[in-house]
């Protein structure tokens, strides 16, 4: 019998945000107020199809659930990150890439991620996430397939 393993797959990104706010507009999935009872069906599927935007998925280039997506101020960091790795080698790969810029720190669970919007196959996705012109890629921990 297989003993139970606490800690998940994730990859770990790291941004310099001015505010939680600000962290949290670009994390998590955005939604425009919906159109009141006058608008039109054009207006409605419009705004339906802007609805919601997510600037972490656009950035990233993969499909994913927004339900496996963590956001960390820094100041409850590194132990809180420490404490969701498994193996020592990987914390202290985790302290040697953490910056004293970065404000915030999203975790996205390996299964968040199930599908490539730059493949042309469908399916797992093809490539390893990376830095973005907003976010700074630190790596995957406890076990992310290559």
């Amino acid at each position: 019998m297989q003993e139970h393993d606490a800690y998940y797959a994730f990859h770990l990104f790291a941004g310099r945000f001015a505010d939680d706010q600000q962290a949290q507009g670009f994390a998590f999935e955005q939604w425009e107020p919906e159109p009141d009872a006058s608008a039109s069906n054009a207006e409605y599927q419009a705004w339906e199809e802007r609805n919601p935007s997510w600037r972490l998925e656009q950035e990233l280039g993969f499909y994913m659930d927004s339900d496996f997506i963590e956001l960390v101020s820094s100041q409850d960091c590194p132990q809180y990150l420490e404490s969701l790795i498994r193996d020592d080698a990987q914390k202290q790969r985790l302290r040697s890439r953490v910056e004293p810029g970065h404000s915030h720190f999203i975790i996205v669970a390996q299964q968040s991620i199930y599908g490539d919007r730059q493949s042309t196959t469908s399916g797992a996705p093809q490539r390893q996430p990376s830095s973005t012109a907003t976010l700074d890629y630190l790596g995957e921990f406890n076990g992310c397939p290559a």
